[in-house]
């Protein structure tokens, strides 16, 4: 089981999840990403926590959760962001930190 909901995930510990990320400004346009541009994934215990348990670069748009990046996770509440660093340096968190709960799983 895989879910999103105002941002917030929950994926059952083993089991796959993909979801798309677009980008847009202000007036609510889409944002192109160009050669060199890259979204970042990353996930935490709480956001202040040194340890990050899971990075992933978005490739295509869509960030896709295999059941290895899981399997070895703690049952609980985790933390993610998504960060856009243009080639130009700027950078934006796209996705501000939001929750990501990670349930037990019966048949693995």
């Amino acid at each position: 089981m895989f879910t999103v909901q105002n941002n917030n995930i929950a994926l059952i510990r083993g089991d796959s999840g993909a979801f798309g990320i677009s980008i847009t400004d202000t007036n609510g346009n889409p944002v192109e990403l160009t050669d060199g541009d890259v979204l970042t994934f990353t996930l935490r215990r709480t956001p202040r926590s040194p340890t990050i348990v899971l990075q992933k670069i978005i490739a295509g748009g869509e960030l896709d959760i295999k059941p290895a990046d899981t399997e070895g996770l703690t049952f609980g509440a985790y933390v993610y962001d998504i960060e856009l660093k243009r080639a130009d340096g700027y950078v934006d968190t796209v996705i501000p930190p939001h929750e990501f709960l990670l349930m037990e799983e019966v048949t693995y």
